[in-house]
């Protein structure tokens, strides 16, 4: 089985895996390998960013500042997988194999994330800011002068084209992961549903032999259960995003004000 039928022909690529035995973590290698690709192309587009924000933190060397970004990619791409996992199993049941689905979906930003590499390498955002100059500031003066610099940077990188087309392009891997992620989670549950027989899927149990909450019979399709599988992780993160704004929001403005 290649994994990269699973971009050329996924619904095979699923229905190969299927017939394997359920092991959730057969492909956890790759949202570690993906959040490490990740972070060092982020690192690599956002160099400028990084480069102002050094200045903030004196006595903390640039590198140690790019491992930082490095690690904290992979961790977060592994608690993502842990959060789809999760949440996908509650929808779709035991026998979408979540776990290995979502994993599987990872190489989508995988492939993304060296394409991005290249092309912060090739056509690196172009930054023009002067450094201020900070010998004999103090307190809330350097604080300013920092703060200024960098929102000065932050401006001229979202304007670059390469920043923008990234990240049009990062919302488009995670419709494409989540589009894989259902074809996944259909397969496997259609077939369980074949070789199965009589068994029933723990996570349906009590929809099916108790008859006082039955629910109908359209709500335990595999489609329906693939939707739900996709749709309940994909609303956790809209809700995360959300609060995330708000948050970041806050504090902007906050430290605007101490500004």
């Amino acid at each position: 089985m290649n994994l990269f039928d699973l971009i050329r022909r996924p619904h095979a690529f699923f229905e190969a895996l299927q017939l394997l035995p359920p092991v959730p973590w057969r492909y956890a290698w790759l949202p570690a390998v993906a959040g490490l690709a990740g972070g060092v192309s982020g690192t690599l587009l956002s160099r400028a960013i990084l480069e102002s924000q050094a200045q903030s933190l004196p006595g903390l060397p640039l590198g140690v500042l790019y491992a930082l970004a490095i690690i904290l990619s992979v961790v977060v791409s592994l608690l993502t997988w842990l959060a789809l996992w999760g949440m996908g199993q509650l929808g779709a049941g035991h026998s979408g194999r979540s776990g290995e689905v979502y994993a599987a979906s990872f190489l989508a930003p995988l492939l993304w994330s060296l394409v991005l590499a290249a092309l912060a390498l090739l056509l690196p955002p172009q930054v023009n800011v002067a450094a201020p100059s900070l010998s004999g500031l103090t307190g809330q003066e350097l604080i300013a002068a920092v703060q200024k610099y960098s929102s000065a940077v932050t401006a001229q990188y979202a304007l670059s084209p390469v920043v923008r087309f990234s990240g049009v392009m990062n919302y488009a891997i995670y419709l494409v992961q989540f589009w894989l992620a259902y074809i996944g989670l259909r397969v496997m549950t259609e077939g369980a549903g074949k070789s199965g027989g009589a068994q029933t899927d723990p996570v349906q149990a009590a929809t099916v032999q108790t008859p006082a909450i039955q629910t109908p019979a359209a709500r335990n399709t595999p489609a329906a259960r693939a939707w739900r599988g996709v749709l309940y992780p994909g609303a956790l993160f809209l809700l995360l995003g959300a609060a995330a704004l708000l948050i970041g929001s806050a504090a902007a403005g906050l430290m605007g004000g101490l500004a």
